[in-house]
Order: structure tokens, then C-alpha cells, then sequence
């Protein structure tokens, strides 16, 4: 019977050799409750910008050599200052042909959002608390939608490809041994004596893959999933490259062209004709002064109940806990998304600015791309009456074929010179 017991202690013992491994995910593991207050979300940082169409003028830098050395040449002889010759040469040039259409309805957004989670020492020895240092938020899916009622679509993103993660769960060679030493009676007259050493070698090579960042895209909602596994929290910032469309409504811009000599003469620029340019800008009725999104947050969260003492997580007892967070941000205001447009009127009583009229007949608001080209042309406009034409002429203005309006009717230069409130500014 002693015989028989140790074989019995050996197999045993033998059992407990090889069935203890690190390479388990946790110990025990069960699905506790839902709790939404033990991760959080925001929209950190966020930048709007134009997605990049070519402007209608060219500088001295797109010109071939040759180009640029003429050109050189020529502001040289035009422009002895050298304030006047520096500056001239960033100046844009209109370039010969049709002037293409410019299009404002289309952004590229960059967006931060930072994940966390809740950490609460002071319940750390607390046998119901839902903090220690071992947890980790295990999963997660967030979304951001855009209500429809702000005619703003998702147009492409740069998430079109799932990011896979891949660790090295073991990799580990060891020998575990017992040695056993028999003896004792079997039968009457017969002893038994015995020796043995039962040994076993364990190599573990584990890799593992996890979905690092995955998402979707529609037109008025993204959607990004994470997956984290063993040392891995999904704690931390996340960023989103996408592209939007607004409903574009149609503008005309003018674009004056002037002559080379505004810096010589005493006057003022010189005017010699006016070019039209057609673009498309966020549709403007009843715009908000901020963008609004719904951001969703759905998580599971790892809590270690017991075994986060020890860094390996085979020993962990897991509970695991999800939530949902559900909220309204402000995604990007008025200001960054309307384009910097510059017109000449007033703003005495209410905003007034005013009108060109084509030789065809048809009539603008007069808009200026940026505040350069609008503040040349007022420098030109105030300066009229001082080039020797009778201040009280009722001739309206023109350039060319069109005719500027003011209040209704064609600008004259009595008014010009009457007109004190007259000044540049934005149109949005």
C-alpha cells in the first residue's frame, strides 16, 4: 500500500507540474455590471483648413528661370527702393485665360480626441471599489455623428485600412523536477526500496494579435474600434484625418488687376480692368456660430479584483465591467469654416456695401478673395477725386464695362468724396 500511495502523490504532483502555466489570460473572469462613469471621452484639439485649391495668380516662385530672372530685371528698374522691390516680388500676377472656378465647400479636419479612465485611490483597498492599478479599458468603439441638419457631409478619412497589433505573449524555456524516494514493505519478508526524479521541460513561444485601430465612414458619421490586450490600455489620444463637404451655394468674386506703377505715381494704384471669379462657399442661411456633433462612446473595462499585486496577469481575478458615454460637442465654430472675404461700404446704421453691374446687365455684390485686393482698390477708389476730375461729377464710376453701385444706384464722385463711412470689411 505504500507503493501505491507515492505513485499516487507522484502522479499527482506530476499533474500540478504541467498543468500550471503563465501564458493563461487571467485566472477566474466574470461580467459584473454596466457603469458608465469609469471612462471618459473629449475632443481635445481639432484644426479646419481649406483642402487646397490652386489660386488663380502666380508669384515670382512658379515662374522657370528664365522667367524669374526677366522679371527680376524688370521690378528692378520699376522698384529702386529696396522695401518697394522686396515686396513687389511676393506680389501675385494674374495669369492669361479664363480664371477657374475656386471652391470653399471643401475641408480637411484633424481631430484629437483623448480617452480615460477613472482613477480612484481612494478605493483601492476597498474590496467593492472598481480601481487598482492593474485595470485597463479592454475594448472600445466610439462614433461622431453629424446631424443632418447642417447639410455637412464626410467625404474620406484616413482609416480606409485596419491596423493590426501582434506581441509576444511567451517566450520561455524551463525544466521543472521531483525526486522521489521509495521505501517500505510490500509483503511479508519482501522489502522495497526505489529512487526517481521525474523532470519537465516547457518551452512557450505565444504570439498574439489584436486589432490596433479599425473604422467606417458614411456621410454624416465615423466610427474607430480599438482592442487592447495584456500591459495595453487603450488610455490616450486618438487622431482622425477627414475630409468634409458643405452644401455649396454660388459667389462672385472680383479680382482687379493693376498696373505697375502704383508705387511710383502720387495717386495711388491704377486700375486697368476687372476680372470676375466664380466660387462656392458654405451655404450661409441660418448658419450657427458653432458646428455641433454627437460623440458615443461604448467600452468594456478590465477591473482586477484581486492578483494585481504581481505584474503577470495569469493570477488576475477579472471582472468586467461596460459602459456608454453619449454626448454633445462642439466640433469647429463659424469662423473656421467661413471664408476670409472682403467688401468696401459702410456699417453707420446697419451693413451696406456695395454693387458692380457687367456690361451684360447683371449685378454682384462687390467681394474681394482676400484683404489685400480689396484694400488696393479702396486706396484706388478714395483716390479719384484727387486726379483731377470735378469732385461733384454725377458720372458713375466704372472700370471697363462695369459700373459700381452703392445704395441702389451707380457710385458717383461726389459720393466717394462725401461718403466719410466708407471703408474695408469682411463680408461673413
Amino acid at each position: 500500500m505504500k507503493k501505491f500511495a507515492i505513485l499516487i502523490t507522484g502522479f499527482i504532483i506530476l499533474f500540478l507540474l504541467t498543468g500550471c502555466t503563465t501564458t493563461k489570460r487571467f485566472k477566474s473572469a466574470t461580467y459584473k455590471a454596466q457603469d458608465n462613469s469609469l471612462v471618459d471621452m473629449e475632443l481635445f484639439d481639432y484644426s479646419l483648413t481649406a483642402a487646397g485649391s490652386e489660386t488663380p495668380g502666380k508669384n515670382l516662385w512658379d515662374l522657370s528661370a528664365g522667367a524669374q530672372t526677366q522679371l527680376i530685371q524688370i521690378l528692378n528698374t520699376r522698384y529702386p527702393d529696396n522695401e518697394q522691390f522686396t515686396g513687389a516680388l511676393n506680389h501675385e500676377y494674374m495669369v492669361d485665360g479664363a480664371i477657374p472656378a475656386f471652391d470653399y465647400t471643401n475641408m480637411d479636419l484633424g481631430m484629437v480626441f483623448t480617452i480615460s479612465k477613472l482613477r480612484d485611490y481612494s478605493v483601492l483597498n476597498d474590496g467593492s471599489g472598481r480601481f487598482t492599478p492593474a485595470d485597463r479599458i479592454e475594448y472600445l468603439k466610439f462614433s461622431l455623428e453629424i446631424p443632418g441638419h447642417y447639410n455637412l457631409y464626410f467625404t474620406k478619412w484616413n482609416r480606409y485600412v485596419t491596423e493590426y497589433g501582434e506581441i509576444e505573449i511567451a517566450d520561455v524555456s524551463f525544466t521543472r523536477s521531483l525526486e522521489l524516494d521509495a521505501e517500505g514493505p510490500v509483503k511479508e519478508k519482501t522489502d522495497i526500496t526505489g529512487k526517481g526524479t521525474i523532470s519537465r521541460d516547457e518551452k512557450q513561444e505565444i504570439r498574439s494579435r489584436y486589432l490596433k485601430l479599425n473604422g467606417s465612414i458614411s456621410d454624416t458619421r465615423i466610427e474607430i474600434e480599438e482592442e487592447g490586450t495584456r500591459e495595453i490600455d487603450l488610455s490616450g489620444n486618438v487622431i482622425a484625418d477627414v475630409s468634409m463637404e458643405f452644401a455649396g451655394f454660388p459667389e462672385r468674386l472680383t479680382i482687379p488687376l493693376f498696373s505697375g506703377d502704383d508705387q511710383e505715381g502720387l495717386n495711388g494704384p491704377t486700375i486697368t480692368a476687372l476680372k470676375h471669379m466664380d466660387v462656392l462657399v458654405p451655404r450661409m442661411e441660418d448658419a450657427p456660430d458653432t458646428i455641433k456633433a454627437v460623440l458615443e462612446l461604448d467600452y468594456v473595462y478590465r477591473h482586477v479584483q484581486s492578483g494585481w499585486k504581481t505584474y503577470q496577469e495569469w493570477d488576475d481575478q477579472v471582472e468586467y465591467y461596460t459602459g456608454t458615454v453619449k454626448k454633445e460637442i462642439p466640433l469647429f465654430t463659424k469662423k473656421d469654416y467661413l471664408p476670409s472675404f472682403y467688401c468696401i461700404g459702410t456699417e453707420h446704421t446697419q451693413k451696406r456695401a456695395m454693387k458692380i453691374r457687367t456690361g451684360a446687365g447683371k449685378e454682384y455684390p462687390l467681394r474681394f478673395k482676400d484683404y489685400s485686393d480689396a484694400s488696393r482698390f479702396f486706396e484706388w477708389l478714395i483716390g479719384l477725386p484727387d486726379q483731377g476730375v470735378d469732385p461733384g461729377s454725377d458720372n458713375p464710376i466704372k472700370v471697363g464695362n462695369d459700373t459700381l453701385l452703392f445704395l441702389g444706384k451707380p457710385l458717383t464722385l461726389d459720393q466717394v468724396a462725401n461718403e466719410v463711412d466708407l471703408k474695408v470689411m469682411p463680408v461673413y
